[in-house]
């Protein structure tokens, strides 16, 4: 007996009970399940959206090689479950991958039900029950290695007959704008980007953390350095090549850059980040991109015509996160205090409000709100 085919994305019109509609990027199309399939071999990633999941969640498999118009019960199990240890040493690797398989292991088990074959030994398109507690309130952000073992039952033990792998993302909630659920496909999610994010984010279990996480991302990339020259596009945002750069040798971002990445890859993990910009300002000694704060030289100032940052939701809600910067927050000047402005007040008439804390002069009024950029 053998498995012949799984599908996650079983119901593109909804992630209420199952899995996202991805793509690759922006040039592969939509995936379509099965995701997974022995002939001829297809293996695609799958996402879920952890918030939209309301009730059970299913995926649907087909088999061949059954008994012949008999049924069979059959499940599924991690096949990366740990041996039990024997010893000091074995106990302390089997907790150490017991961490590694819950951080990015198995998505959950199969639950067993009972599969009707026909003549010919094989089944219709069953409909299996997920049972994962990463996507429960309690999940998190994670990009997941899911293989599993196949079993039957037969004469009360469960019996080995098939292993199927599959890459699954779990984010926090549908991914927002600029990805979509339907219409242009090039704006569906892309695997390539999930990886990232999910790199980024992973562990992270409520919105404010995963955009935190995103924001320090972007801005601790070790091979990228500050330029006031806007790089991946001031129209639509140059994606692809963005996550080609981060894998490769230096190159320079500027504050519109930074936005756009924060936005779209918090967003892609269910956030709801904007960008904005305010004008007209020379700023206070801020640390750049990568920078050490120990280094005196890495603090500067610059006279910016804009500076471009993500807010949530829009300039109402007075909260912002800025990749591209880290604020001095010591009023010594002697002495720099490094902050990462993630989830921060704007300016609320405190002096340690973001924009007291990085504007010197000028009127930093607020100008155009961009909203989101369409990624390429």
């Amino acid at each position: 007996m053998q498995l012949e085919e799984v599908h996650f994305n079983h119901d593109p019109n909804s992630a209420n009970h199952d899995a996202l509609t991805i793509c690759r990027n922006a040039a592969s199309g939509a995936i379509v399940a099965p995701e997974w399939k022995r002939n001829p071999v297809k293996r695609e990633p799958a996402a879920y959206a952890r918030d939209a999941i309301s009730g059970t969640v299913t995926i649907k498999a087909r088999f061949s090689g059954g008994p012949a118009n008999a049924t069979r019960k059959i499940r599924a199990i991690d096949a990366n479950e740990p041996a039990q240890p024997s010893g000091c040493s074995g106990f302390i690797a089997w907790l150490i991958q017991k961490f590694i398989n819950a951080l990015v292991g198995t998505i959950g088990e199969v639950a067993a039900k009972d599969v009707a074959f026909n003549g010919a030994g094989n089944s219709a398109l069953e409909t299996f029950t997920l049972n994962s507690p990463f996507l429960t309130p309690s999940g998190f952000v994670s990009k997941r290695n899911t293989v599993w073992r196949w079993q039957y039952l037969q004469g009360g033990s469960w019996t080995d007959f098939d292993t199927s792998d599959h890459t699954i993302y779990v984010v926090l909630d549908v991914p927002r704008a600029p990805w979509v659920q339907s219409g242009d496909v090039t704006q569906l999610p892309w695997a390539t980007a999930l990886d990232q994010a999910c790199a980024w984010a992973v562990g992270k279990k409520t919105k404010d953390d995963v955009a935190e996480a995103i924001t320090l991302g972007v801005n601790r990339v070790p091979n990228v350095t500050y330029t006031p020259m806007t790089m991946f596009g001031a129209g639509d945002y140059q994606l692809a090549s963005y996550l080609t750069h981060l894998g490769g040798g230096a190159f320079v971002m500027n504050c519109t850059d930074c936005a756009d990445a924060v936005t779209t890859l918090a967003n892609l993990l269910g956030c709801s980040l904007a960008e904005g910009r305010f004008t007209n300002l020379h700023t206070k000694p801020f640390l750049t991109l990568s920078g050490d704060p120990s280094d005196p030289a890495a603090w500067v100032t610059f006279n910016w015509g804009y500076h471009e940052i993500c807010w949530f939701n829009d300039y109402s809600s007075n909260t912002i996160w800025d990749g591209c910067l880290q604020l001095d927050m010591s009023n010594n000047p002697a002495v720099h205090v490094a902050k990462l402005p993630a989830k921060m007040t704007f300016d609320a008439g405190s002096p340690d409000d973001y924009k007291p804390r990085l504007i010197a002069s000028g009127p930093g009024a607020l100008g155009a709100f961009v909203t989101h950029r369409r990624v390429v």
